[in-house]
């Protein structure tokens, strides 16, 4: 009976996720002012929220913070719950699974996304050196940019609102790079302010600079996929000790008792959590020259 709720869990527990996640891309903005109006009756602290909202918008979750962390609270007393069903010595990994659990699939999904925006950057400067060629100007070319629905229209629609209200377009440009942590908006940012000036003229060096961010996204999608083998066995190390302390909960619940009852049990397991954090953080340093631009 223990292991097919276990295995029920298991299941159960990612699809409510994926659910979770699809349902709040699709929530649309209006429906979310008006709960977030009418029904919220806390707020995190300023500092706390700016952090969660940025990570949130980085991950490309349409999330408030303040329902992201109701999500997150929820998680964690859901997962004690099912856990002291099963068997008491689960708690404690179960609880510090959902803890750590829900900033790794944030940060996950903000790798994804991080790549999904660099890889839209080339062909972005594409399509205005297309319009330069066909007469119009920088700003037109943004602007039909921004009107679509693609993983810049969102950064390119503030640029544009920058530039209405009357703010020089190059001083509008200079601000997407700072709120927009990715190494190549930079460069494209400052290629489109000099562009903006130059005119038709500059549309074969935005070609040529497109041309020069895909070799290089290329190149690090290579290397990504050479490493993909060692990558895999760092999960797999990484996450063996845990796997063996849910099945160690499983069969034979008076060991995982002894290790979190005790003094020496809580020291150990303490020593092992810190050793797994300080061998995660090894391992992703060794392979960080494999992640995107």
């Amino acid at each position: 009976m223990v292991l097919v709720l276990s295995v029920a869990v298991a299941v159960a527990g990612p699809l409510v996720v994926a659910v979770l996640v699809a349902g709040a891309r699709r929530a649309s903005a209006t429906e979310r002012a008006r709960a977030l109006g009418s029904g919220r009756r806390w707020r995190l602290p300023a500092r706390v929220r700016s952090v969660v909202a940025r990570a949130l918008a980085d991950a490309d979750l349409s999330l408030e913070p303040e329902p992201a962390v109701e999500l997150w609270v929820g998680a964690i007393g859901a997962a004690g719950l099912v856990s002291a069903a099963m068997s008491t010595g689960l708690v404690p990994p179960a609880v510090a699974a959902a803890v750590f659990g829900a900033p790794a699939v944030v940060w996950v999904l903000h790798t994804r996304a991080h790549r999904r925006y660099a890889l839209a950057l080339p062909l972005a400067l594409e399509q205005i050196a297309a319009h330069l060629r066909g007469g119009g100007t920088v700003g037109h070319g943004v602007a039909a940019l921004a009107s679509g629905d693609g993983p810049l229209s969102g950064d390119l629609r503030r640029v544009q609102a920058r530039a209405d209200l009357g703010v020089g377009f190059a001083d509008a440009l200079a601000a997407w790079p700072v709120e927009r942590d990715v190494g190549d908006v930079r460069a494209v940012a400052g290629a489109l302010a000099v562009a903006e000036t130059l005119g038709g003229r500059s549309a074969h060096a935005l070609d040529g600079l497109a041309a020069s961010l895909r070799d290089r996204i290329g190149a690090a999608a290579e290397a990504r996929s050479l490493s993909a083998q060692a990558r895999m066995s760092a999960v797999v190390v990484g996450a063996a000790p845990l796997a063996y302390l849910v099945f160690s909960a499983l069969v034979d619940p008076g060991s995982v008792a002894l290790l979190v009852g005790t003094g020496a049990g809580r020291v150990c397991l303490v020593l092992g959590l810190l050793l797994e954090a300080a061998g995660a953080l090894w391992m992703r340093r060794i392979l960080g020259s494999t992640q995107a631009p």
